[in-house]
């Protein structure tokens, strides 16, 4: 029988993969990102996080050292995973104030899909992987690891917006 908050953080963890498949889908095209949206991916991800530390802490606080693990590992992997992103999408000049166009490629579309196996790959490698309460730690640290790249990503649109605010010819 499963435990009511294991369901509860596995459901976490596939609104994160929802958010992951959706962006890197936009990967593939170019889009126009603007500055008064680029914030809402990365605080309901941070938000997250927050519930499954609470989470993890309330239904098995002898699994914190676990959870520190896998939110230390998440968030140095986001970042990296963020990073990678960044340099591998291509920036210009957007038709409206306070936005920018970006464009993926096939290269950060395989960067989030070989960000998010990583959790996968967890459940395999970490001792009990499987067992119920090792979820919840590993889906903190798969949660943490999307919201640090989204933070890292954020960061460098806001970058590229303050660019290309006033390109060449005008708006």
């Amino acid at each position: 029988m499963q435990n009511p908050m294991v369901t509860q953080s596995l459901i976490s963890v596939l609104i994160a993969a929802l958010v992951v498949f959706r962006f890197a889908q936009h990967e593939l095209k170019e889009r126009v990102v603007k500055a008064n949206t680029l914030w809402i991916r990365p605080v309901i991800l941070l938000a997250i996080t927050v519930w499954l530390i609470v989470l993890t802490l309330s239904v098995d606080p002898s699994g914190t050292p676990e959870m520190i693990v896998a939110l230390i590992a998440g968030i140095v992997l986001g970042a990296v995973t963020g990073l990678l992103i960044v340099a591998n999408t291509s920036f210009r000049p957007a038709d409206v104030p306070n936005a920018v166009r970006v464009q993926g490629s096939r290269i950060t579309f395989a960067i989030w899909i070989g960000a998010f196996a990583i959790r996968f790959i967890a459940r395999f490698v970490v001792p009990h992987g499987a067992d119920p309460r090792t979820q919840l730690p590993l889906n903190a640290g798969t949660v943490a690891l999307v919201a640090a790249a989204f933070i890292v990503i954020a960061l460098a649109f806001y970058r590229a917006i303050g660019r290309y605010r006033n390109p060449p010819g005008g708006y």
